[in-house]
C-alpha cells in the first residue's frame, strides 16, 4: 500500500509500508494519559526507570500540552542546544583533521617522519578511539552526559595544545593517540542528545545541521590555514595551527558545560512546566531519556541484532573510504599545486560536503521512506570520483582534483547512519552497546584507510583509491539489504495486529508509549517500527 513521508532524525512522518490495510503508521498518534485516566499514578506504579524521573511521570500522567508552550518550549531548546552541537561537532572534526591540514606545513620533515610514520600517525587516532569506545560509551550511560562531555572536550583540546611540543615520531602517535581517546564518545553522545530533545519529525532537520558542520569546519579550516600559512611567527606554521585551535577549543568547552543540561529534566533555562513539556514532547519517539541500569539481556540482544551488525558493517566501510582522506591535502598538493594553493583546494571539497548533508536530510524529509535511498545514492558521486583520480592522466591535475571533489557526498552516508542509531534502536543499554559496536567498526576503517595508501606507491596511491572505491560500493550494498531487513520486521508487525479488536490496538498503543520510559527495546515494543 502506499505511504506517506518517514518519520526519521532526517525524515518526515510516514505510514511504513506493509500489505496488510490494518498497517499501524511510525508516527501515529498516542494521545496522552490524562489524570482523570490514570489518577495520582506514581514513579514505581508506571516502573519508570527513565533519569527523567517524577519529570517523566507527570509527562505520563498530563495531557498533551498546549501547542503554544510546546512551541516556546522548541524554540529555546533550538536556541540553547543546537548551536552548541553543531560547533562542536564542527570543531572536533577541525580539531581531530588538524594533521591533514598541518602536513603541507613542515609537521612531516619537523617530526622525522619517514615512509609509512605518517599513515601511522593517522591511524593511531583511531585506536586511541577504539580503545576508549566500549568505556566511553558505558560512562556516557552511567554518568551525567553533558558534565562527561564537557569534560572530554576540554581534555581533547589540552591534548591538542601539546601536540604543538612534538619533534618525534614517538611524540606525535602519543598525542593523536589521546585526542582519539577523548574524541571517542562525541558522535555517540550526541547522537543520545538529538534523541533526548528532539521528536522523530524535528530530528530530520535537525540531525543533518549539526553533522553538515563537519564540511562548514572543514572549509573554516582551509581558509584559517591559508590565514596561518602568511603569519611571519618565530614558530612553525604546524604548531601555530595547533595552538590556536586547541586554545579556542578549551573555551569552548567551558561553554558546553555552562549551558548543555544532562536531560530535560535538569534543564536550568526550563521552568519547571517547560521541562515536563519538553519530555512530553519525546514521549512517541519510545526511546525515553536515558536509563543508568544497566541490562545484560539488552547487551546479548544488541550483539544478535542482524540490524544492527549490517549497521556496524556500514560504518566500517564509510571508515575506509573516509580514512583515506586523511591523505587529502597530500593528494592534492601531488596534483602540482603549491602548500598555500592546496589549502584553497581543499576549500570546495569541506563546503560540498556540507552542502550534500544538508541536501540529503532535506531529501529524506520530502520523500517517503528515502532514508537508505539517500544514503545509497550519496555513494555514487564517490564512485566516479574515485575512478576519475585513479584513472585520467598524471597531468590533468584539474580533471582528477573535481575527482576528489566528487567525493564530498560520502558524510552523507555517515548522516544516515547516526540518524538510525537514534531512531531505530531503543532500549538504553542496547543503544549504548549498539552506539559502540557502530563506532568500534568506524574506528577499524579509519585505522584501515590510512595504511591502503603505501609511501612506494606515492606520488599516484593507486592501492588507496582503490580501497575507497570497494568501500563506496559495499556502503551502497549494505544499505539496500538493511534496508529490506527493516521493512520485513515492519510487515511481520503489521501482521501481528491482524485480528485484534480496536480496543486491544488502543491498549497496546497505551502500552507502547509508556514503554518508552520504562526501558523496553525496540524487539519488545509491538508498535515500535523501523524507519526506512
Amino acid at each position: 500500500m502506499g505511504a506517506p513521508n518517514e518519520i526519521s532524525p532526517f525524515t518526515a512522518p510516514e505510514v511504513v509500508p506493509s500489505d496488510d490495510k490494518q498497517a499501524i503508521p511510525v508516527d501515529a498518534k498516542i494521545d496522552p494519559v490524562t489524570r482523570t485516566e490514570t489518577p495520582d499514578l506514581t514513579k514505581s506504579e508506571f516502573r519508570i526507570n527513565d533519569e527523567a524521573g517524577e519529570v517523566a511521570v507527570k509527562a505520563l500522567e498530563s495531557g498533551p500540552a498546549e501547542a503554544q508552550i510546546a512551541k516556546r518550549v522548541l524554540k529555546k531548546i533550538d536556541l540553547y542546544i543546537l548551536p552548541i552541537l553543531c560547533i562542536t561537532y564542527g570543531l572536533q572534526f577541525l580539531d581531530k583533521t588538524s594533521l591533514g591540514y598541518s602536513s603541507v606545513f613542515g609537521i612531516i620533515p619537523d617530526n622525522n617522519l619517514k615512509g609509512q610514520d605518517y599513515s601511522w600517525a593517522s591511524s593511531i587516532f583511531y585506536f586511541g578511539y577504539l580503545f576508549a569506545e566500549y568505556p566511553g560509551v558505558a560512562l556516557l550511560q552511567r554518568l551525567p552526559i553533558s558534565k562527561f562531555l564537557g569534560i572530554n572536550i576540554i581534555a581533547w583540546a589540552s591534548i591538542l595544545l601539546l601536540t604543538a611540543a612534538c619533534s618525534s615520531f614517538a611524540g606525535l602517535a602519543t598525542v593523536r593517540f589521546l585526542l582519539g581517546v577523548f574524541e571517542a564518545t562525541i558522535s555517540p553522545g550526541f547522537v543520545a542528545i538529538t534523541g533526548l530533545w528532539w521528536t522523530r519529525q524535528e530530528q530530520a532537520s535537525r540531525g543533518p545541521l549539526w553533522i553538515s558542520f563537519m564540511g562548514l569546519f572543514g572549509t573554516i579550516g582551509g581558509i584559517l590555514t591559508f590565514g596561518i600559512g602568511h603569519i611571519d611567527a618565530s614558530i612553525s606554521t604546524w604548531k601555530l595551527i595547533y595552538i590556536i585551535l586547541g586554545g579556542f577549543t578549551i573555551l569552548w568547552g567551558i561553554v558546553f558545560l555552562l549551558v548543555i543540561p544532562d536531560n530535560p529534566a535538569t534543564a536550568k533555562w526550563l521552568t519547571p512546566e517547560e521541562r515536563v513539556v519538553a519530555v512530553q514532547r519525546v514521549i512517541e519517539n519510545k526511546t525515553g531519556t536515558k536509563t543508568r541500569k544497566f541490562d545484560k539481556a539488552q547487551i546479548i540482544e544488541a550483539f544478535t541484532d542482524p540490524k544492527v551488525i549490517l549497521l556496524a558493517l556500514i560504518s566500517f566501510v564509510n571508515a575506509v573510504a573516509s580514512g583515506g582522506l586523511s591523505f587529502g591535502s597530500i593528494i592534492i598538493r601531488n596534483f602540482g599545486f603549491t602548500a598555500l594553493e592546496t589549502s584553497l583546494m581543499n576549500m570546495p571539497l569541506s563546503f560540498l560536503q556540507a552542502v550534500c548533508t544538508l541536501l540529503g536530510g532535506w531529501a529524506q524529509t520530502k520523500l517517503p521512506n528515502a532514508r537508505l535511498i539517500v544514503g545509497s545514492v550519496a555513494m555514487l558521486p564517490p564512485i566516479v570520483g574515485t575512478v576519475l583520480i585513479n584513472q585520467l592522466d598524471v597531468t590533468n591535475k584539474w580533471g582528477r582534483l573535481v575527482g576528489v571533489w566528487l567525493l564530498a557526498s560520502y558524510p552523507t552516508g555517515f548522516m544516515v547512519l547516526l540518524g538510525l542509531l537514534s531512531t531505530n534502536i531503543a532500549g538504553t543499554t542496547k543503544r549504548s552497546t549498539s552506539n559502540a559496536m557502530v563506532f568500534v567498526m568506524y574506528c577499524v576503517g579509519q585505522i584501515v584507510g590510512p595504511q591502503c595508501f603505501k609511501a612506494n606507491q606515492a606520488p599516484q596511491y593507486h592501492g588507496g583509491i582503490v580501497a575507497m572505491l570497494v568501500g563506496f560500493v559495499l556502503n551502497f550494498a549494505f544499505n539496500q539489504v538493511l534496508r529490506y531487513l527493516y521493512l520485513i520486521e515492519n510487515k511481520k508487525r503489521d501482521a501481528a495486529l491482524v485480528g485484534k479488536s480496536e480496543a486491544e490496538i488502543e491498549a497496546l498503543k497505551e502500552e507502547s508509549r509508556i514503554q518508552g520510559f520504562e526501558d523496553a527495546t525496540d524487539k519488545q515494543n509491538a508498535f515500535f517500527r523501523y524507519a526506512l
